[in-house]
């Protein structure tokens, strides 16, 4: 029986090739679009689930309560808070402590080359996370001072075919270190990404780090713990801020832990963090719900083109009634037909997306992993949507024409069915309010990148070139800026203790009239006196920094601490910051100048008050150039970079593409939003032109006997396109409040964003329209041209 329910619903589709693609092809794009985000959204959940002990990790942040501060929680705490907690708290079973390196200058032999990032820790590192030692011991692999692990990779970029095992490299062509381990690359998706581990534990030469790690008078100290049960946040957080308390540690700082499998989604707006890659929860929301979204528009749109061949079916199932059908055996059949296209279009919805993953990660920088596909219950989730949509796409046509009397279906009375055409005005508001909200979506999103790349920072990142300095370059700075600036096409070089658009340290200051009881905090940077030229930084009171003067304890603050403070004249007011552990290391500053307010962060933070000191060596290099001869300057600046720090790796960058990659994410996310939007507008008018084909093939005697009596084709095409722009309208204020609610919450994220205005919602509703209109003409017009004889001799 089956078979030949198959065997008549193929022919069936066969004899309707041309709609049965549309239906295939549409279902197909929208299966695609959904498993394309499904492999995302796995990708963002599978962050750091490889480990073991993924459920019993956390790591502890800061809450950082005192003023000046936006971002309250960062992601350091006190050096010696992880060893107490493991002490002190008998839950707690392992503890790690982490410090951020950035990145080494390594020589071996005669060979030199970058390290990407560095950490120090310790050796419970291979105890609480799950990173595979492949060479050496895995236990105690840290605890010698100038130990290293190194990743198989960079173990390849030094030493070939070597064994690195006990070999002894150099840093920064100083500091000697020996390899202990070598460990396999860290997992794409690992928020820990590292090329080498170095010892925590200090050498013959490292008073001061030795003195670090035991003071609880400063955060700088990422620190992971592992539980013997289940993470109990707020048990946790009470035991580990006593055991801050009993230390004397600064009473504005409150520790708090942050489970392992929230950090890559939930730390939006964390500071002082390694997390790479880190995304956001309400990204996953966003696209989940446009794959939702689209997913229902392929349903809609397959009911639609069901619908619209249905009443051209009506007489058939009349006659097959008529000689004895069951009504079961009719719906069985219209169930088959909808399951075979549904199949059809799933396994086409699968080599897709398989096939555009590739292409789509390398777009977008991601790696979402297609063969997570073949994992069993992925499979029946596949299986549940192609019967769940084959059923439901199938039903409505099923059960009404199923349901009606022989003699009423060949008289046609199922063309005038009132339920049949609320149905259909339905699913067109409901298609139209899916599209015109994913395009107000799609506007504002990139309304707000545009607002990134173009506003004004308060400082100018075209044609300026980045180096990062380490170790002898910084104090041979002064003589490679020397040298640069021979070049006629060198315009300006300045350095500073940090680049532009990465985070800056913070400390505490005492500014004058302020009451050491105040507990501020600001953000600090070095500069020499170059700096604030070379990046187009505007001076709006007193002076920048000058050779001309003693400027060692001098200070320039931004407008935000100005306004802060309450400050109408800061120049000459003193501002003091405490340098060491005691009490009497303290420095006061002189304010010379005040500077014109510039994001040294991303406008995803607000700005915070600023403080800058005065310090000839730093280790970031901005140098503007010309656009007379780029790449000869370029090669200029290595060729004087090498003559000045020989041995040593050359690397540059352009600020603006540094700047660009600060919002990869959210330019990946404006892309992907913007993809299927498109995606989403197609598989809608696909839709509409079935319920179009649909309308003029139900009203072809009226259009017949309209033209008979003089209609003319703009005349028909008004009567058929009009009650489609009613439903578009209404379609159009319920997406404006859905776009509106779900944008503002998206923006939200950022502290600087553009505002929704009306102009963008009127254009996405217009274009929808346009776009309706241009569909609905292509059927009406069709009628309109028809020969009347042809619809009115008919039957």
């Amino acid at each position: 029986m089956f078979k030949s329910y198959f065997i008549t619903g193929v022919r069936n589709l066969i004899k309707q090739r041309g709609y049965t693609l549309i239906k295939i092809a549409g279902l197909a794009l929208g299966l695609a679009a959904c498993i394309i985000v499904f492999l995302y959204i796995k990708e963002d959940l599978s962050y750091d689930a490889f480990h073991k002990h993924y459920k019993q990790i956390a790591r502890v942040l800061t809450i950082d309560s005192a003023e000046g501060v936006s971002s309250k929680r960062v992601g350091v705490t006190e050096p010696p808070l992880g060893p107490a907690i493991e002490a002190e708290i008998p839950e707690v079973v392992n503890t790690v402590r982490i410090s951020n390196q950035g990145r080494y200058d390594l020589s071996y032999e005669d060979k030199t080359l970058k390290c990407e990032s560095a950490f120090r820790t310790e050796s419970s590192f291979f105890e609480i996370f799950d990173f595979p030692v492949l060479e050496g011991k895995r236990e105690g692999v840290l605890d010698q001072p100038g130990s290293i692990a190194i990743t198989q990779t960079l173990a390849r970029k030094i030493f070939g075919d070597e064994n690195p095992i006990g070999k002894t490299i150099k840093l920064n062509q100083t500091t000697e270190l020996f390899v202990v381990a070598v460990v396999a690359d860290p997992p794409k998706n690992s928020h820990l990404q590292f090329d080498l581990l170095r010892s925590m534990t200090p050498g013959e030469n490292e008073d001061g780090y030795r003195q670090f790690l035991q003071t609880w008078q400063s955060i700088a100290m990422f620190t992971y713990i592992q539980v013997e049960d289940e993470i109990n946040e707020a048990a946790l957080n009470a035991k580990i801020q006593a055991i801050t308390k009993k230390n004397n540690a600064y009473e504005f700082f409150t520790p708090v832990v942050q489970p392992l499998s929230d950090v890559h989604l939930h730390s939006k707006e964390i500071l002082f963090e390694t997390n790479a890659n880190k995304s956001d929860i309400l990204n996953v929301y966003v696209l989940s719900t446009i794959a939702v979204l689209i997913l229902i528009l392929a349903a809609v749109n397959f009911m639609n083109m069901v619908t619209a061949k249905s009443a051209t079916r009506a007489k058939e199932i009349g006659l097959r009634k008529v000689i004895g059908a069951l009504r079961k055996q009719l719906i069985l059949q219209y169930l088959i037909e909808s399951i075979i296209v549904t199949v059809a279009a799933v396994v086409i919805a699968v080599v897709l997306s398989v096939s555009a993953t590739p292409m789509l990660n390398n777009l977008y920088q991601r790696f979402a992993d297609p063969s997570v596909l073949m994992q069993p219950e992925n499979l029946f989730i596949l299986l549940g949507i192609t019967i769940l949509i084959g059923i439901l796409s199938g039903l409505y046509p099923a059960f009404v024409l199923s349901g009606f009397k022989p003699i009423a279906v060949l008289k046609g009375s199922f063309q005038h069915s009132t339920g049949g055409i609320r149905l259909r005005k339905a699913l067109v508001i409901l298609q139209f309010t899916i599209s015109i909200a994913l395009m107000v979506g799609t506007a504002i999103v990139y309304q707000q990148m545009h607002f990134i790349y173009e506003s004004n920072l308060g400082y100018d990142r075209e044609q300026v070139l980045t180096i990062q300095q380490s170790g002898s370059n910084i104090a041979r700075s002064a003589n490679f800026k020397t040298e640069l600036l021979r070049n006629p096409n060198i315009i300006s070089a300045g350095t500073a203790s940090s680049q532009i658009g990465q985070q800056l340290g913070r400390t505490g200051i005492t500014p004058e009239g302020f009451s050491t009881d105040v507990n501020i905090i600001a953000s600090i940077m070095g500069i020499d006196e170059s700096f604030i030229p070379t990046m187009g930084m505007e001076m709006v009171k007193g002076r920048n920094f000058s050779p001309e003067f003693a400027d060692s304890l001098s200070a320039i603050i931004n407008e935000e601490m100005a306004r802060f403070l309450k400050w109408e004249d800061p120049i000459g007011k003193k501002i003091s910051i405490q340098n060491g552990p005691n009490p009497e290391d303290i420095t006061a500053y002189t304010v010379v100048g005040v500077i014109k307010d510039f994001h040294f962060a991303t406008i995803r933070h607000k700005l915070e008050p600023l403080f800058i000191v005065f310090n000839p060596q730093n280790a970031s290099m901005a140098i503007k150039i010309s656009t007379s001869d780029v790449t000869g300057t370029i090669a200029y600046i290595e060729e004087t970079w090498k003559k000045v720090n020989p041995g040593t790796t050359f690397e540059y960058n352009f600020l603006d593409e540094q700047f660009a990659n600060l919002y990869r994410n959210e330019e990946a996310f404006s892309s992907m939003f913007t993809h299927f939007t498109i995606l989403a507008i197609v598989i809608a008018g696909l839709g509409l032109f079935a319920l179009s084909a649909f309308t003029a093939e139900q009203r072809k005697k009226e259009i017949g006997i309209r033209k008979v009596l003089g209609a003319s084709s703009g005349t028909i095409l008004y009567r058929l396109s009009s009650e489609f722009v009613q439903l578009i309208l209404i379609a159009f204020v319920l997406a404006s409040g859905l776009a509106y609610f779900v944008m503002s919450k998206w923006l939200q994220d950022f502290s600087y964003s553009i505002k929704m205005g009306y102009l963008t919602f009127v254009t996405a509703g217009a274009l929808s329209l346009f776009i309706a209109l241009l569909t609905i003409s292509f059927q009406a017009l069709k009628a309109a041209w028809s020969n009347p004889v042809d619809s009115l001799r008919s039957e």
